[in-house]
C-alpha cells in the first residue's frame, strides 16, 4: 500500500523517477523490531517535549546543529556539564535551508554565526565546536565518554551507518541516544531516507530499546533509544 501511495505522489514526475523512488523506498524498508524493545516506550509530543523526560547533566552531543535553535534547548533543559556540537557548518547565505536567511543578513559565517551564538558558553568552556564530517569528528571522541547524543546528520542508509559506527563506540553504557528525521520519505525534497532501516538494525545488533517515539506534525519524527539491561 505504501508503494502505491508513492507511486501516486509522484506521478506527474514520470515512470522512470516512480520506478527508481519506489525501489528506493523499498529497499529503505527496515526490518520488524520484536516486542521486548518496546517494552518501556512511550510516545512524546514532540522531540523537544521529550528532553523534559530525559536525565540531566553529564556530556553531551548534538551532531548536526545548524543555527543552534535546538542546541539552546539541549543546553536549557539538559544541563550539561560539557556540550559538544557538530556539524559541517555549509550553510552560505546562497545555501541556506527552509527559506531562512540568517547568514546573509548576519553577513559572516555559518561557524561564525553558531560560535557568535553560544560564545558565552565556549568561554566558559562548556561548549566545544568541532567542524567536519559527522563521523570523522565523532572519531575524535573518547570512547563510552557520552551521555546523551542527538543526530541529526546526514539522512541516507549509508551515511547514518557510518555514524552508528562512531555512536555506539562514544556513547555510555548507561547513555541515551536520540535519533531525528525517522521517516522513509522526505516528500517535500522526493528523497527517500535510510534513518529507520539503519537504527532498527543497530538495535537489533546492539540490543537497544526504544524509549520514546517523538511525533512531528510533518512526520520527521524522532526515536529515543538506550541500550536494554
Amino acid at each position: 500500500m505504501m508503494k502505491q501511495a508513492i507511486k501516486h505522489l509522484l506521478s506527474r514526475k514520470g515512470y522512470t523517477i516512480i520506478k527508481t523512488r519506489a525501489e528506493e523506498i523499498d529497499r529503505m524498508v527496515p526490518p520488524q523490531l520484536p516486542q521486548y524493545l518496546f517494552e518501556n516506550s512511550k510516545v512524546c509530543s514532540s522531540r523537544e517535549d521529550v528532553l523534559h523526560l530525559l536525565p540531566k547533566g553529564g556530556i553531551i552531543a548534538e551532531v548536526g546543529v545548524a543555527y543552534g535553535n535546538f542546541s539552546a534547548l539541549l543546553l536549557e533543559i539538559l544541563q550539561p556539564q560539557k556540550f559538544i556540537a557538530i556539524d559541517s557548518f555549509a550553510f552560505t547565505e546562497d545555501s541556506e535551508p527552509w527559506k531562512q536567511s540568517i547568514i546573509r543578513e548576519s553577513k559572516i559565517s555559518h561557524i561564525e554565526y553558531y560560535k557568535k551564538r553560544f560564545d558565552s558558553e565556549i568561554k566558559q568552556g562548556k561548549l566545544e565546536v568541532l567542524k567536519g564530517l559527522s563521523w570523522d569528528c565523532l572519531v575524535q571522541l573518547p570512547d563510552k565518554s557520552i551521555d546523551y547524543l542527538y543526530l541529526d546528520a546526514g539522512h541516507s542508509y549509508e551515511e547514518v551507518v557510518k555514524d552508528i559506527q562512531q555512536v555506539k563506540r562514544v556513547i555510555k553504557d548507561t547513555g541515551i541516544i536520540q535519533f531525528n528525521d525517522y521517516t522513509l520519505f522526505d516528500a517535500f525534497a522526493f528523497v527517500p531516507y535510510g534513518v529507520p532501516k539503519a537504527v532498527h538494525e543497530f538495535m537489533l545488533e546492539e540490543n537497544y530499546e526504544m524509549l520514546y517515539l517523538c511525533l512531528h506534525r510533518q512526520f520527521f519524527c524522532d526515536v529515543v533509544v538506550r541500550k536494554k539491561n
